[in-house]
């Protein structure tokens, strides 16, 4: 009987470890745990999802700044691009040449919208098309603030994303 206690609990042991290996996605369980995206403080970013097919993210954003956004548009910038010298509202002019935005039109306090931005090509010589790929980086919003003049365009992180394609 002693024999078969020893046995069972070392058994039960390996049992349990084995598990969390696999939920944890070491062990190539289909685990969502690789993809996050963590708001700033004011903003939503939730429930990312990242296509190896078509490139995109799809992702829950919003904002709750005090403020009506009369338009915005939200661009994926990914880890390690080369922003030496760059400023952001530069990324969102070459996404008009290039990169790859999407305009959500307007958003007002406290408002959630789900958004998909693509992710694939956002930097020339960047495809993340393999299953399984993680990509990372940060997610911005260029907006105007309704009733104020037009011609002031605002910049604003609203999250860090670790994405695992699927």
């Amino acid at each position: 009987m002693e024999y078969l206690m020893t046995y069972g609990w070392a058994i039960l042991i390996i049992a349990v470890v084995m598990v969390a290996l696999f939920s944890l996605g070491v062990l190539g369980g289909g685990s969502p745990l690789g993809t996050t995206c963590l708001a700033k403080s004011g903003y939503v970013c939730s429930q990312p999802l990242f296509s190896s097919v078509t490139g995109n993210l799809l992702v829950y954003v919003g904002q709750s700044t005090g403020n009506n956004w009369a338009s915005a548009n939200v661009l994926f910038i990914p880890a390690g691009a080369p922003t030496a010298g760059i400023l952001i509202p530069s990324y969102f002019i070459a996404a008009n040449t290039g990169r790859a935005f999407n305009a959500i039109g307007g958003l007002i306090n406290s408002q959630t919208v789900q958004i998909t931005v693509p992710v694939n090509g956002v930097m020339p010589g960047t495809p993340y098309s393999k299953p399984g790929t993680v990509v990372q980086g940060t997610l911005w919003a260029e907006y105007t603030i309704t009733g104020l003049s037009q011609g002031s365009n605002y910049f604003a992180q609203l999250g860090t994303v670790t994405l695992k394609a699927s």
